[in-house]
C-alpha cells in the first residue's frame, strides 16, 4: 500500500528538521572510522572522544552554550590522545564552528568561540610544532569565517521566521477586518430590509381596514385584497432575506438609518457625485419602473458604493452609469477610466466590493468588478427578478 500525500508530507518535514541530527551522527562515525584506520596510539579513547565531541551537539536545543563547550573541551581531548589530526576530525572542527556559531545568541556564540579558537590554537601547535604565527592565525581564521557563517545562517534563519510570523499575523488580520466588514454590511442590510418589511406590514394593515369598511358598507373590496396579498407576499420574502442574514451571529451596533432610498434616488445621488468631481461619460437611469422595495435600496446601495470608490480610489476619472431593468433582471454597471488616487484610502482595500457582493447575494445576483485594460476599473451587478418589473403610476 503507498504512502498517502499528506504522511509523506509530514516525513519530509520531518527530515527537515533533523537534517543536522543526522549530519551530526554521521559526523560522529565519521570520525570513529578515520581515528579507527588512522595512527593513533589510543585508538578506542581517541575514538569514543572524538564521536562524543559531535553527538554532544545533539543537546543543542536544550542548553546550546554548553553543548558547545563541551564539544570543544571534547575535541581538545581527542587531540590531546591522537597523534595527528585526522583529516574527518579537521573536518569536525569546523562544522563545530559552524553550529556554534548558528545555536547559540551573539553573546555566548562569542564565549564558545573564545573556547574553540584556544583548541585550535593548542591542536595546531602540537601537531605542528614548527608552525609560525602565520600558519596558527590562518588556521584561526578559517575556523572563524565558519563560525561566522553560522551566525548568518542563524540570523537570516530568524528573520525568515520572523518574517513568516508577520505575514500569518497580517493574513489573520485581514481575514478578522474582512469578517468584521461582513458582519457590519450584513446588520446594515438586515436594518434596511426591517424597515422595508415594517412599511409593507404597515400597507397591509391599513388596506385591510380599507377592506373591512368596504365590506361594511356592501361594496366589493377585492382591490383592498389585492394589495394586501401583493404586499404581504413581497414583505414575506424580503423577511425571509433578512432572516438569512441575521444567521451569522452577533451584528455591530450602528447609527439607524434614515428612510429608505430606491431608483427614484438616483438622480440625486449622481448629482452628489457630480459635486464630488466626477464627470458621467453616460448616464442610463429608470424611468417609471416599480421593483420591490428591497431590491431597488439593493440597486441604490450597490451604484452608491461603486461611485463613492471612483471618488476615493480615482479621483478626477469619467464615469459611466447604467442602471437598467432588462428581461428578468435589474443591471447596474459602472465603469471608470483611470484617474489618481484621493483621499479615501489605498486602492484595493476591497471593504466596498464585500458590501456589494453581500447585497448581490441576498438576491441570488451575481458581482463583476475587475481592472480595466486602460487602468480604469468596472462593477456590473446583476440581480435577478423573480416577478416582472410593473411600470409605475405617476
Amino acid at each position: 500500500m503507498l504512502p498517502s500525500l499528506g504522511s509523506m508530507q509530514q516525513w519530509a518535514q520531518h527530515a527537515r528538521r533533523r537534517a543536522l541530527d543526522y549530519f551530526l551522527v554521521g559526523l560522529a562515525l565519521a570520525e570513529v572510522v578515520s581515528v579507527v584506520v588512522g595512527p593513533a596510539t589510543h585508538r578506542p579513547a581517541a575514538a569514543l572522544i572524538s564521536a562524543a565531541s559531535a553527538l554532544v551537539l545533539l543537546a543543542r536545543r536544550r542548553q546550546p552554550l554548553a553543548a558547545s563547550l563541551v564539544a570543544f573541551a571534547c575535541l581538545a581531548m581527542a587531540s590531546a590522545v591522537s597523534p595527528v589530526t585526522p583529516l574527518a576530525q579537521f573536518f569536525g572542527l569546523l562544522a563545530t564552528f559552524a553550529i556554534v556559531g548558528a545555536i547559540n545568541t551573539p553573546r555566548d556564540a562569542v564565549v564558545a568561540w573564545l573556547l574553540g579558537a584556544a583548541v585550535t590554537t593548542y591542536d595546531e601547535v602540537r601537531t605542528a610544532p614548527d608552525a609560525g604565527v602565520a600558519d596558527v592565525l590562518l588556521t584561526l581564521a578559517v575556523v572563524t569565517t565558519m563560525w561566522m557563517a553560522g551566525l548568518l545562517v542563524a540570523r537570516r534563519t530568524t528573520s525568515a521566521e520572523e518574517a513568516v510570523g508577520r505575514a500569518e499575523r497580517a493574513e489573520h488580520d485581514r481575514h478578522e477586518h474582512a469578517a468584521r466588514a461582513v458582519a457590519a454590511e450584513r446588520a446594515r442590510i438586515a436594518r434596511e430590509l426591517h424597515d422595508v418589511v415594517s412599511h409593507g406590514l404597515s400597507v397591509v394593515v391599513l388596506q385591510t381596514m380599507a377592506a373591512r369598511a368596504e365590506l361594511l358598507d356592501g361594496r366589493d373590496p377585492d382591490r383592498h385584497l389585492d394589495a394586501v396579498e401583493g404586499t404581504a407576499r413581497e414583505a414575506l420574502g424580503e423577511m425571509r432575506r433578512m432572516l438569512g442574514l441575521l444567521q451569522t451571529g452577533d451584528l455591530f451596533d450602528a447609527e439607524p438609518p434614515g428612510p429608505a432610498p430606491g431608483l427614484r434616488s438616483l438622480p440625486a445621488l449622481v448629482d452628489r457625485a457630480t459635486g464630488a468631481g466626477l464627470t458621467f461619460r453616460s448616464l442610463v437611469l429608470p424611468e417609471a419602473v416599480d421593483l420591490p422595495s428591497g431590491l431597488e435600496l439593493s440597486v441604490y446601495r450597490v451604484a452608491q458604493e461603486a461611485l463613492t470608490n471612483v471618488v476615493k480610489h480615482a479621483a478626477g476619472a469619467q464615469v459611466d452609469l447604467e442602471v437598467s431593468v432588462r428581461a428578468g433582471a435589474t443591471v447596474v454597471s459602472v465603469t471608470n477610466t483611470a484617474g489618481h488616487p484621493g483621499a479615501g484610502g489605498p486602492a484595493g482595500a476591497g471593504q466596498g466590493l464585500i458590501g456589494m457582493r453581500q447585497r448581490v447575494g441576498v438576491y441570488g445576483g451575481s458581482l463583476d468588478a475587475r481592472r480595466t485594460p486602460d487602468g480604469g476599473f468596472t462593477v456590473c451587478a446583476r440581480f435577478p427578478l423573480e416577478e416582472p418589473a410593473t411600470v409605475a403610476v405617476p
